[in-house]
């Protein structure tokens, strides 16, 4: 009996130990290492281990391939959860109680219908990096350079890339009898996602009138109607800066490159 009792001793010993181990700042218990960074950078990319009070992971962005990115002015910056995570160095990592309602909060999201609003989720948040404007503009361009090397590589396409540009297309079908180009001409369309989510098309009796003119058709457009003549099609990858740019639509994201396939109908007078 005192031998199992020296063993229960111990075991709360170690439950205290492990609750006084968290700290409380505002609503939040968090545990972290001694380091404190004051150096403000605005992008975070994190990885989120997350549990429900039942201690069931329901998210855990390290199996995503790729890091959640926060900026820290999208927050709620006056909220504790947030000023703990400002003072999170790079390569640190820090855990969380807190409930469902502050966390989602704090990052300007909703609860999910799963979780209540006044459940404690229980957080680890690893800090991958912690980048400037300028250091987050150069990562995500060299991050969309990387997803359009690895699709023309799994894709085998038979293209080529302009080199000014950087449009990789492919021709689909050509027009042995190439006529002199007008400058207006009705195309059809389909933009699509990397992975093959539709974006934009034009319906089969709706083409799209081109006219070179048009400075409101993004680059991409141009750049491949200028490449067709009438009856050819092709189909190309393109870079951001040439489709969406940096901050996107309500459609798609900033520095996303698009697949565009398309072929040139007829010309017009």
């Amino acid at each position: 009996f005192m031998r199992y009792s020296g063993l229960l001793i111990l075991s709360v010993l170690i439950i205290s130990c492990g609750e006084n181990a968290f700290q409380k700042q505002g609503n939040v218990f968090y545990k972290k290492g001694q380091s404190n960074c004051t150096e403000i950078k605005n992008h975070w990319l994190l990885d989120i281990k997350a549990q429900n009070p039942d201690d069931s992971i329901y998210l855990d962005t390290r199996q995503l391939g790729r890091k959640i990115e926060i900026h820290r002015l999208n927050t709620d910056t006056t909220s504790a959860f947030i000023q703990l995570l400002s003072s999170t160095c790079k390569g640190d990592s820090v855990q969380f109680k807190i409930m469902a309602h502050d966390f989602y909060t704090a990052l300007k999201g909703s609860v999910p219908k799963y979780l209540n609003d006044s459940d404690y989720v229980n957080t680890t948040l690893w800090m991958r990096d912690k980048l400037s404007d300028i250091e987050h503009i150069a990562y995500k361009k060299a991050f969309e350079s990387n997803q359009i090397d690895k699709f023309i590589s799994s894709q085998r396409w038979n293209g080529i890339r302009d080199s000014l540009t950087l449009i990789y297309y492919e021709k689909l079908k050509s027009n042995a009898n190439q006529q002199p180009k007008h400058n207006k001409a009705k195309i059809k369309y389909v933009l699509k996602k990397l992975n093959g989510q539709v974006i934009y098309y034009t319906k089969n009796d709706e083409p799209f009138v081109f006219d070179i003119s048009d400075e409101g058709v993004i680059g991409g457009i141009r750049f491949l109607a200028s490449k067709l003549s009438k009856g050819e099609s092709l189909r190309a990858i393109v870079p951001s800066d040439l489709a969406y740019g940096a901050f996107g639509n309500h459609v798609i994201s900033g520095y996303t490159p698009v697949i565009i396939e398309m072929e040139l109908l007829e010309y017009m007078l």
